[in-house]
């Protein structure tokens, strides 16, 4: 699994795809589900269908937000990186240095792996707010990393480079720098 962080920008418009490279655009969220109701009824196949046959038989349409002809940047980390990220930002609590624990499973007699923490890996944040986190975690000093170890019979936690967290922490700068001189609004992960 894993967690990604984006900008929350406003669409420029919405479009009915059909799942087969069908397509049309529309100008407001409303119109798009309207036109994606009519289709469920008929399974009429959008211009641009490469399999009408498909879509005859099973529909599958979808509205998805168009945002022109930007392409919305985005970092992505998995669950215990994010949730390192999110200590570093403090945005998550501190769980001490381990982020696995080990439980017993009693009735297969297995080790286990769970992530630590019970913490959510999803949030909404203000651009300004996160760039001012982005800041705070760049100046602190740099992290010594985190060597391989392993943790279980059959895990091995591969750990951190000594620069993952400048070089992580940059990424997730940059995206905010993106996302404010771009208008948005908030920086979502989950």
């Amino acid at each position: 699994m894993s967690v990604t962080f984006t900008p929350e920008v406003e669409p420029t418009g919405f479009e009915v795809t059909d799942g087969e490279g069908g397509h049309e655009r529309y100008a407001s969220r409303e119109a798009a589900y309207a036109r994606m109701a009519e289709l469920e009824q008929t399974r009429e196949p959008l211009p641009g269908c490469t399999d009408p046959e498909v879509v005859r038989a099973y529909g599958g349409y979808l509205v998805e937000p168009v945002h022109g002809d930007q392409e919305i940047p985005w970092v992505n980390a998995s669950n215990a990186n994010a949730r390192h990220l999110l200590r570093l930002l403090g945005l998550a609590p501190g769980l001490g240095a381990d982020d696995v624990v080990c439980a017993i499973d009693a009735a297969a007699e297995d080790n286990q792996m769970t992530a630590g923490g019970e913490d959510e890996l999803w949030g909404e944040e203000s651009c300004e707010q996160f760039l001012g986190r982005t800041l705070l975690a760049l100046a602190a000093p740099a992290s010594a990393g985190v060597p391989a170890h392993e943790v279980g019979p059959r895990m091995i936690d591969c750990g951190r480079a000594d620069d993952y967290d400048a070089r992580r922490v940059t990424q997730l700068h940059d995206l905010t720098t993106w996302a404010i001189a771009h208008g948005a609004s908030r920086i979502t992960w989950g």
